[in-house]
């Protein structure tokens, strides 16, 4: 055999084992890349199952508080406070308020509760008719859930909520003026609100920051693609 035919043969093979090897490394990336999914789709489906089911759970404990637990104190200066707590667990009526009516009425309830100033601005222009029920609930626990974190641990005396649309989206921006996520040297945590606050932006397809500095309060940024 020619040294040149041979040394062709053997370029030959070395060139086949080398495209061999590359489809086999890129089947190795797509069948990963399905299974990657395939779990991301699990996990965002088990996510949904227990946020639902907390949804359930929150109108479950609410009609025993209001036909079981209220009946007998009813009169007492608690009762107000049991009757507050049924119709922030109970899912709001989207059929009879828009969501901007019921973003607006969190700030009102919040400011009256905590005394803390809360100033709004929500686009009288803006409609989210568009999005689904499901995702304006979504929405509202979001903004619901910001407003008890401030409540619980900003210890701020001012907040806002800026509703308005960029472009086709919907951004959505909670703050404060408080001690923000971190403070006197402890790091940055989130706790069980905050990752409440990710799930559910994760579900409605939502972008989620949230931007603090020590001291300067906290932004909870939600922004809402267009459908």
């Amino acid at each position: 055999m020619p040294f040149e035919f041979l040394i062709y043969f053997r370029l030959m093979w070395l060139f086949v084992i080398i495209i061999t090897l590359l489809m086999l490394f890129l089947c190795y990336l797509y069948f990963a890349k399905q299974r990657a999914q395939k779990q991301e789709s699990q996990s965002t489906a088990l996510t949904h199952l227990v946020i639902e089911g907390m949804e359930t759970e929150r109108r479950r404990i609410s009609r025993e508080l209001h036909d079981i637990v209220l009946p007998q104190v009813f009169g007492q200066p608690v009762s107000e406070q049991i009757r507050t707590i049924c119709l922030d667990l109970m899912t709001p009526d989207f059929s009879r308020l828009s969501l901007n009516a019921l973003l607006a009425d969190i700030c009102n309830k919040f400011s009256k509760r905590t005394g803390i100033e809360c100033a709004y601005f929500i686009d009288s222009d803006l409609s989210f008719s568009a999005i689904s029920e499901e995702n304006q609930l979504h929405i509202y626990r979001m903004v619901q859930e910001s407003f008890t974190n401030i409540e619980k641990h900003s210890k701020a005396q001012k907040a806002s909520l800026v509703v308005r649309r960029i472009n086709q989206d919907i951004l959505i921006c909670i703050a404060d003026e408080g001690v923000g996520l971190s403070s006197a040297g402890v790091p940055n945590t989130e706790g069980l609100g905050m990752k409440s606050i990710r799930q559910r932006a994760a579900i409605a397809g939502a972008k989620i920051d949230f931007i603090s500095e020590s001291g300067n309060g906290l932004m909870v940024r939600i922004e809402i693609p267009g459908e």
